[in-house]
């Protein structure tokens, strides 16, 4: 009886799928409620395995072929899988729901719900595969089917250069993963991912170059450098993050399913081979540089674009670097959860700008006279609040918080990741109560420092959380923050360097507001303006991707 819960999760949307296809020709725009009705099917019994795997019982079938075959199908539901399997049913159910009266009058109606509750069947078979080949097979059918979901109106000539985009763009991570997937296989002869486990631990492997010529290497090191490649293409990783600005050509629902579970496959990937990971320091390293890159780009863009999509698609840029770079500190499991919480605001963002959109456009209004004057006026008590949350509060929290979890955050490094996660946050918050013309008050000091220590508690509670729910046993977690540790004088080093460079900008910004121009020389001003220009186009990676095509294609 339990093994019947995860299969109508998993196969309802196919079910509703085939229907709408079938017989698309009587049901018309009816078509909505057969999807709908399949995903209420599909994220009901999610929930109901939810709650049988959190009591300790793994589910586990193999529907076609041997266990380790490489043709075997199986369904592993873990702690891991039952969590995805709830997210994506979920946020897929919402998403029917408002498409069945957002998309009316768009004439890929019919084809938008036979492809949504298509892609829905294959992220659910992807999160509960226990089995790398058809891991790698559902991996490349989301590439295949996000391309076409995008260009659901084949009369726009941007959704359908964004859909190819897409589709090359993520075919080369997926090039790269099967590349990873054949030497695993060379290297240690199973598909089966819980027997690649115990043969990881076993003893290292040599990696097979051609029958009978063997290469002595790093195999898990070789395998996750590529796998980062395919993380960081379905991910949106600086530089690949370029096809995700296209895709606000797509209907509104496409983009809160794109933002909210298909861009979070990297991080599922990455937990998911987690034992395979833990076993390449090296990997785990360019991981952090990458993830790390990648948020300070994404947010930053963010700050300095005036559509709301773009502003949307930037900011889930930057989260998904965030969510990497946890990632690249061994901390898997709060990867995880970022994951998670980023996909349900997200989706209720993009969810919400269509009618955002929508009463700019049919309710125009300037902004009143001489608000501007008085918000760009300088205010001790603006900065010091700015100040004491940028550099203060997150370290007060994090010694208050060591004494209360069992995560040992100040003795890891991975106690960077809540500094910085309090950092950008402050700063993002500041920088958009400064456009809002707020002003300076108490109370949005207050509210705004109490904000955000609200949610640095909540971060870290939720992050133990997760690490005790995803990795049970003793030490696991533990290992993987010992295999991410940095050299300690080079982590220290950095770590120094960061302050150093967040300490002089806010010196600078206080300067530049008391009219010391010491501390704010005259060409840093050309440098600002030119770096908001640079960031505003993003930094010119879709222009080079687009002469780099026309010379390619000769067009």
């Amino acid at each position: 009886m339990v093994a019947i819960l995860p299969l109508v999760t998993i196969f309802a949307p196919l079910l509703g799928t085939l229907l709408i296809s079938l017989f698309w020709r009587d049901l018309g725009d009816r078509v909505a409620r057969i999807g709908i009705g399949a995903l209420w099917c599909s994220a009901l019994t999610s929930l109901a395995t939810l709650a049988v795997v959190l009591s300790g019982e793994t589910i586990q079938l193999a529907l076609i072929g041997a266990q380790s075959g490489v043709m075997t199908y199986t369904i592993v539901v873990d702690r891991l899988a039952a969590v995805m399997l709830a997210l994506i049913s979920l946020v897929s159910l919402i998403i029917h729901v408002y498409s069945e009266r957002y998309m009316v009058g768009d004439a890929g109606y019919i084809r938008f719900f036979a492809l949504l509750g298509g892609l829905t069947f294959v992220l659910l078979s992807l999160v509960s595969s226990g089995n790398l080949f058809w891991l790698f097979v559902c991996w490349h059918l989301v590439t295949w089917l996000l391309a076409r979901l995008l260009v659901c109106n084949p009369e726009s000539s941007a959704a359908r250069d964004a859909g190819q985009k897409t589709f090359w763009v993520q075919s080369f991570g997926d090039a790269a993963f099967a590349v990873a997937l054949l030497i695993l296989y060379g290297s240690y002869g199973t598909w089966d991912m819980t027997d690649l486990f115990a043969r990881l631990q076993a003893a290292p492997a040599s990696l097979t170059v051609w029958p009978g010529l063997q290469w002595d290497c790093d195999v898990p090191t070789v395998v996750t450098l590529l796998l980062v490649l395919s993380v960081m293409t379905k991910s949106a990783q600086f530089p690949f993050h370029f096809w995700l600005i296209g895709t606000i050509e797509a209907p509104t629902p496409v983009s809160a399913l794109m933002h909210a579970g298909i861009v979070n496959a990297g991080g599922f990937l990455v937990n998911r081979l987690a034992p395979l990971f833990g076993l390449a320091p090296t990997t785990l390293h360019l991981m952090f540089v990458i993830g790390g890159v990648t948020a300070l780009i994404g947010a930053t863009a963010m700050l300095t674009q005036t559509s709301v999509k773009r502003r949307l698609v930037y900011s889930t840029m930057g989260q998904m670097g965030y969510m990497v770079m946890e990632c690249g500190l061994g901390a898997f499991a709060l990867a995880v959860f970022h994951l998670c919480a980023h996909g349900l605001f997200k989706a209720t963002l993009f969810l919400n700008s269509g009618s955002v959109i929508h009463k700019a456009r049919t309710e125009f209004k300037l902004p009143p006279v001489g608000r501007t004057d008085e918000a760009h006026t300088f205010s001790p008590m603006t900065w010091t609040t700015g100040l004491v949350a940028t550099l203060v509060l997150p370290l007060v929290i994090l010694l208050v918080v060591h004494g209360v979890v069992s995560i040992p955050l100040q003795d890891a490094q991975g106690a960077v990741i809540f500094l910085f996660f309090g950092w950008v946050t402050t700063s993002q918050a500041m920088f958009t109560l400064y456009r809002l013309h707020t002003g300076a008050s108490w109370a949005v000091s207050l509210t705004m420092l109490g904000t955000l220590a609200f949610i640095g508690l909540t971060y870290l509670w939720a992050g133990e959380a997760f690490t005790h729910l995803l990795f049970p046993g003793h030490g696991i977690a533990e290992s993987y923050l010992r295999a991410a540790e940095w050299n300690r004088s080079f982590f220290e080093l950095v770590i120094g360097l960061a302050a150093i460079l967040i300490v002089g900008a806010w010196g600078m910004i206080y300067g530049k507001a008391k009219g010391v121009s010491l501390l704010m020389p005259a060409w840093t001003e050309t440098l600002r303006v030119r770096a908001y220009v640079m960031f505003l186009n993003g930094l010119y990676v879709e222009d080079l991707v687009r002469m780099i095509g026309r010379v390619a294609f000769r067009r």
